[in-house]
C-alpha cells in the first residue's frame, strides 16, 4: 500500500521551515528557503521561496495534504492569494492555510485549543478551540498597532523621548541615548531618519536600549514599558473565549523571551486579571504544530 505523507510550513519574514512527516507523525524530511510572507516579499519571490520548498518534497515523497502557518495569512483575501500561489504549485493537495499564531499555539501547547501571545518585532495574540473556532487581537502590523512590540516600544520612545525634551511629557535621559545608538549627530536628525530611511527592524532594534534605560531608573523608559505590558494583557484579555477548556497560554516573541521589565510585569498583570490562565513554555516548535495541523485538517 502506498504510504501517504503531510507536511508543515513554517513561514517567517526572512526564512521558511519545511517538514514532510509520515502516517504517525513522524518528521522524513525538512528543508528550509526565504521568506513565504506575502507583506514582506514581492508574490513572485514567495512563489519562487515556496516552489523551492516543495518542489523536491512533493517529488520524493506521495503528500495527501499540508498546513502552511505564517504572519499574513489569517484574513479570508490573504488566503485566496495565497491559495492561487498553490494552485500554481500543488494542484489538488488541499493545505490549510493560517497564521503564525495558530501553529505557534497547536505546537506549543502541543493542543488543538488554548490561548497563543507573540510579541517579537509585531505583537499578536489568538485563542483557539477544539472545535477550530479563532479569535485573534492585534497583528495588523506596525502602521496600524503592534502595541506592547519591540517596534512599538521602541517607536513610543523615540516619539515620547522628543515630547519629553519639550516638557511635554516624563523627564527622560532617553533621547541622547537613542541618537547614538542610531548614529545621528543630533535629536533633529531623527525627522530625516525615520520618515526617510529607517525600516521597521531598524527602530524595533532600539527596544533593548529602552529597558537598559528603564533599569537604570529611568521614568519615561520604564511607563513606556509599563504600557507594553498593559497592551499585552490588553490583546490576551480581548481573546477569551468560554468554550476553550485549555486554560494555558503559550508566548513567543523577542519581547516576552528576553526582556527582563515586560516580562514579569505581564506576568503580574495578566494573573490579577486572568488568574486562571497559565503561561507555559512551549512544548513543541510552531513547524510541529504546522505539521499536527496539516494531519488533522486531511
Amino acid at each position: 500500500m502506498e504510504k501517504h505523507y503531510t507536511f508543515g510550513i513554517d513561514g517567517g519574514g526572512t526564512r521558511s521551515r519545511l517538514a514532510v512527516v509520515d502516517e504517525q507523525g513522524r518528521v522524513v524530511y525538512t528543508d528550509f528557503s526565504g521568506s513565504t510572507n506575502l507583506y514582506t516579499g514581492k508574490p513572485e519571490q514567495v512563489e519562487e521561496n515556496l516552489r523551492s520548498l516543495l518542489s523536491e518534497a512533493s517529488r520524493s515523497f506521495v503528500l495527501a495534504g499540508g498546513c502552511i502557518g505564517s504572519a499574513g495569512l489569517g484574513r479570508t483575501k490573504e488566503k485566496a492569494q495565497y491559495r492561487a500561489l498553490l494552485d500554481r504549485i500543488l494542484p489538488s493537495v488541499p493545505v490549510y492555510l493560517c497564521s503564525d499564531g495558530e501553529i505557534l499555539l497547536v505546537g506549543g501547547l502541543e493542543s488543538l485549543e488554548g490561548y497563543a501571545l507573540i510579541s517579537g518585532t509585531g505583537s499578536l495574540a489568538l485563542s483557539r478551540s477544539a472545535a477550530g473556532k479563532l479569535k485573534r487581537a492585534g497583528g495588523y502590523g506596525y502602521m496600524l498597532g503592534d502595541e506592547g512590540s519591540a517596534y512599538w516600544i521602541a517607536h513610543q520612545a523615540l516619539i515620547r523621548s522628543l515630547r519629553s525634551y519639550e516638557k511635554r511629557d516624563l523627564a527622560t535621559e532617553m533621547l541622547a541615548s537613542l541618537v547614538q545608538a542610531l548614529s545621528l549627530s543630533s535629536h533633529d536628525d531623527l525627522i530625516a531618519y525615520v520618515h526617510h530611511q529607517a525600516t521597521k527592524a531598524d527602530i524595533a532594534k532600539l527596544a533593548p536600549l529602552v529597558t537598559q534605560c528603564a533599569l537604570n531608573g529611568d521614568l519615561l523608559a520604564k511607563d513606556i514599558l509599563g504600557c507594553a505590558a498593559r497592551e499585552l494583557v490588553s490583546l490576551v484579555l480581548s481573546v477569551q473565549n468560554p468554550e476553550i477548556q485549555v486554560q494555558e497560554l503559550v508566548v513567543a516573541g523577542g519581547v516576552l523571551e528576553h526582556d527582563t521589565i515586560v516580562r514579569p510585569l505581564f506576568e503580574q498583570l495578566l494573573k490579577q486579571a486572568l488568574p486562571q490562565l497559565q503561561v507555559i513554555k512551549p512544548r513543541a516548535t510552531a513547524l510541529e504544530g504546522a505539521c499536527l495541523l496539516s494531519r488533522r485538517n486531511l
